[in-house]
């Protein structure tokens, strides 16, 4: 009696335990699709297509994990979408505006760290919209530069960085007075940033010059430099912050840089015009989105290796981990 009682204990608590049905999941939208396609990352098969609405362009996970925003760049597709991730389905469009280009619009998405307020940055219109989530209602507009690109928010929550491609320079936002409270001129087109491990420096992609930039934050010098491929416009961290990963969108590599001594350590052949990427902080593994191919690029971080691809639909723009 006592062993069937252990026995059906231990099934019970495999059962239970969070591990036992974990899975993680790749969001993949399309600019050229009206749909956000989820892959199981373990399998690497297609799980489900969501309709969204005419060509979704970014996607923001809010901190709890529970929701996912979507922006659009399609004719009629003005509105969020906002996604359940517990169901894989849309559970409301807010009545708020995002984005005012047609076809050609860009709207970054980034949220901040309790997930109150979503900052929405128009690359066309030069704005940011500043919207609170609770109501989902619009905050606060504020003016960037011309054509800004995706923001990152710092680790202790109370700073965007945005690069602002045609105004070749870099803004500040402070979160808690939602106001511009610096910027830094770069010399080149800033297309994308990355905070520093330590959150005292800024990396800076400069797309016309084929240049990883490294920025002190206190005396906003530049203190390092790496030369990259061509186009480059995206780059993140590894998960333990020593290593970046910048996307070349001419060159059809990603190129791999030594965070502390900007030395190029390798370049890795990826897919055509690789774009949108993430990486699973657990198991360091680098997806990237080659907007070009229909696929998406695995690499090993850990060993800075390409994996293999995984087939998708056509231009696959970006994605975002999330871990059930």
């Amino acid at each position: 009696m006592l062993r069937k009682v252990i026995l059906f204990l231990f099934i019970l608590m495999f059962i239970l335990s969070p591990t036992a049905s974990a899975k993680t999941l790749l969001y993949v939208i399309y600019e050229s699709k009206g749909k956000v396609s989820v892959y199981n990352a373990d399998s690497e098969k297609l799980a489900k297509n969501i309709s969204t609405g005419e060509s979704p362009f970014h996607l923001a996970l809010l901190p709890n994990k529970k929701l996912i925003a979507v922006s659009h760049k399609g004719v009629g597709a003005d509105y969020l979408k906002i996604i359940d991730t517990a169901s894989g389905k849309i559970k409301m469009s807010p009545s708020i505006i995002v984005g005012r280009y047609k076809k050609t619009g860009e709207v970054y998405l980034s949220f901040d760290n309790n997930g109150r307020k979503l900052y929405a940055i128009d690359s066309n219109m030069n704005y940011v919209d500043i919207i609170e989530t609770e109501k989902w209602r619009l905050l606060k507009r504020v003016i960037l530069g011309i054509q800004p690109k995706k923001g990152i928010l710092s680790s202790d929550g109370s700073t965007i960085v945005i690069p602002n491609l045609n105004s070749r320079n870099i803004t500040f936002l402070d979160t808690l007075k939602d106001n511009i409270s610096r910027s830094i001129k770069i010399d080149g087109l800033p297309s994308a940033v990355a905070f520093s491990k330590n959150g005292k420096h800024l990396f800076v992609l400069d797309k016309e010059n084929s240049l990883l930039l490294s920025i002190d934050l206190q005396a906003g010098d530049i203190i390092g430099k790496a030369v990259v491929g061509n186009e480059p416009v995206n780059l993140l961290l590894s998960p333990d912050g020593n290593t970046i990963y910048v996307a070349n969108y001419a060159s059809n590599s990603l190129t791999v840089v030594n965070a502390s001594t900007m030395e190029v350590i390798t370049n890795i052949a990826v897919g055509i015009q690789p774009f949108g990427m993430a990486v699973d902080d657990k198991t360091g593994r680098l997806y990237i989105c080659n907007y070009g191919e229909a696929s998406i690029s695995i690499i090993d971080t850990k060993t800075n290796r390409g994996i293999r691809k995984i087939p998708t639909d056509a231009t696959p723009t970006n994605l975002i981990v999330v871990r059930e």
